[in-house]
């Protein structure tokens, strides 16, 4: 997990800092899709690398958010996020993703 992210802050609305980024795939319907899940005071993103237009990212609410768990072993892990809206489902090193899960409980109950 990279702390205080330098990957693409350009596609971080103004005003938003990254806190912790780590690098995933979303595994849905249309497959998987690698990028990078973001962090910042407010909201939850997943950059999809394949579409920079942001027609395939994902922007979660901290208001809207409900939970996070973590599976795995030793090399890959799942990362399920649930909110209000549809399950969302990414994979990644199992460590990073804990660390990242981490760093959403940190955030949200400080």
């Amino acid at each position: 997990m990279i702390e205080h992210a330098k990957g693409r802050p350009d596609r971080l609305p103004k005003g938003e800092q990254p806190i912790a980024e780590v690098a995933a795939d979303r595994l849905d319907e249309d497959g998987r899709h690698a990028g990078r899940l973001v962090l910042t005071p407010d909201r939850i993103y997943f950059f999809d690398d394949e579409h920079l237009n942001g027609s395939h990212d994902d922007v979660i609410d901290h208001t809207r958010f409900q939970g996070a768990e973590v599976t795995g072993d030793d090399t890959v892990g799942v990362l399920a996020l649930t909110w209000s809206g549809p399950l969302k489902v990414y994979e990644g090193n199992t460590i990073e993703l804990r660390a990242f899960k981490e760093a959403i409980d940190d955030q949200l109950n400080p």
